[in-house]
C-alpha cells in the first residue's frame, strides 16, 4: 500500500516537542492530517481511534521512547533549516503509524464480514480476483461491439485518494487529471480488471488472515513498526516496540518476541 508520510510546519528546529506534533496530527492541525479541512467529515471510527492513539501515547511507558524520537526529529530539523527559520519537514511521528496500525486492522475485520472471499485460502483468493479480471475484460470486449453508456469519472482529490489507497484493497478509479472525464463503459471495466489484477499479486500467506484478534493486531503491530523504525530511524528499536505493543494490546510482549517475529517477517532482519 502506498503512503504517505505527515508534515509539520516547524517554525524552530529546537522549539520542536514530539508530544505537540503527534497531537496535532491527531487533531488535524497538521496539514496531511487525514483530520486536516482538506478531508470532510471522517468517519466517526477514525476519531474514536484517534482518541484512543492520543490515550497511547500520553502512557507513561512511552515517554521515554517520545524522547528518542523529538531528539531524532530535532536533530533531522536542525540539518534541513540551514540558515532559514522556517522549513517544511516531515518529522517521524509515531500516533501516525499507531494509527495506520490500528485503522487496518479494523478495516480487515470489516472487510472480512461483508466480504467473504477475503476468509478464503490464498490461493483461492488469487483465483477469485483472476476470475473476476477476466470476466471484467470479456464483458469489456462485448461491450465494444455496440453501442455503450458514458461514465462520468470525478476529477483527481489526493487527499481522498490517499486515504482509499491506505486501507482499500483495491486503487479507485478516477479521471486521469485533475478535471472531471467522460470515458468509455468498455475502458471503465478495463481498468476495473487492471486493479483486480493488481490486488491479485499482492496476497501473500499472511496479509488475508481470517483472524483479526489481539494476537494478530500484535503480530501487525510488530512488523510495521519494525519496518518503519529501521526505515526511518535506522534502527529497529525492538525494545520499545515492546513497551508500544505492549501498551497497545494489553499482551506482555518482551524484545525477544518482537526480535523473533521481525525476523520472520518478509525482508526481516535479525539485528
Amino acid at each position: 500500500m502506498r503512503q504517505h508520510h505527515a508534515e509539520v510546519l516547524i517554525p524552530n528546529a529546537d522549539a520542536f516537542c514530539q508530544l505537540a506534533a503527534e497531537k496535532d496530527w491527531l487533531c488535524g492541525k497538521n496539514q496531511r492530517s487525514l483530520f486536516s479541512p482538506l478531508v470532510r467529515d471522517p468517519p466517526r471510527e477514525w476519531t474514536d481511534i484517534a482518541k484512543h492513539v492520543e490515550e497511547v501515547l500520553a502512557r507513561p511507558e512511552l515517554v521515554k521512547f517520545l524522547c528518542v524520537l523529538e531528539k531524532h526529529n530535532s536533530n533531522l530539523l536542525k540539518q534541513k533549516v540551514g540558515a532559514e527559520r522556517k522549513v517544511r519537514a516531515a518529522p517521524f511521528l509515531l500516533g501516525y503509524h499507531l494509527f495506520y496500525i490500528l485503522l487496518n486492522v479494523k478495516q480487515r475485520k470489516a472487510n472480512l464480514a461483508k466480504m467473504p472471499v477475503l476468509g478464503q485460502q490464498p490461493a483461492e483468493i488469487r483465483s477469485h480476483f483472476h476470475e473476476a479480471a477476466a470476466k471484467a475484460k470479456a464483458l469489456a470486449r462485448l461491450v465494444r461491439k455496440g453501442p455503450q453508456p458514458p461514465v462520468a469519472l470525478a476529477a483527481r482529490h489526493r487527499p481522498t485518494e490517499t486515504i482509499i489507497s491506505l486501507f482499500e484493497p483495491c486503487r479507485m478509479i478516477r479521471s486521469p487529471d485533475r478535471r472531471k472525464a467522460i470515458v468509455s463503459l468498455d475502458r471503465l471495466l478495463d481498468d476495473a480488471a487492471a486493479s483486480l489484477e493488481e490486488v491479485s499479486g499482492k496476497i501473500s500467506h499472511t496479509r488475508w488472515h481470517r483472524k483479526t484478534g489481539r494476537k494478530q493486531l500484535r503480530h501487525w503491530a510488530i512488523g510495521r513498526l519494525a519496518s518503519a523504525f529501521r526505515e526511518r530511524l535506522n534502527h529497529p528499536y525492538h525494545s520499545h516496540i515492546a513497551t508500544i505493543v505492549t501498551v497497545l494490546t494489553d499482551i506482555d510482549t518482551d524484545e525477544d518476541y518482537v526480535k523473533k517475529i521481525d525476523k520472520r517477517r518478509p525482508g526481516g532482519h535479525n539485528s
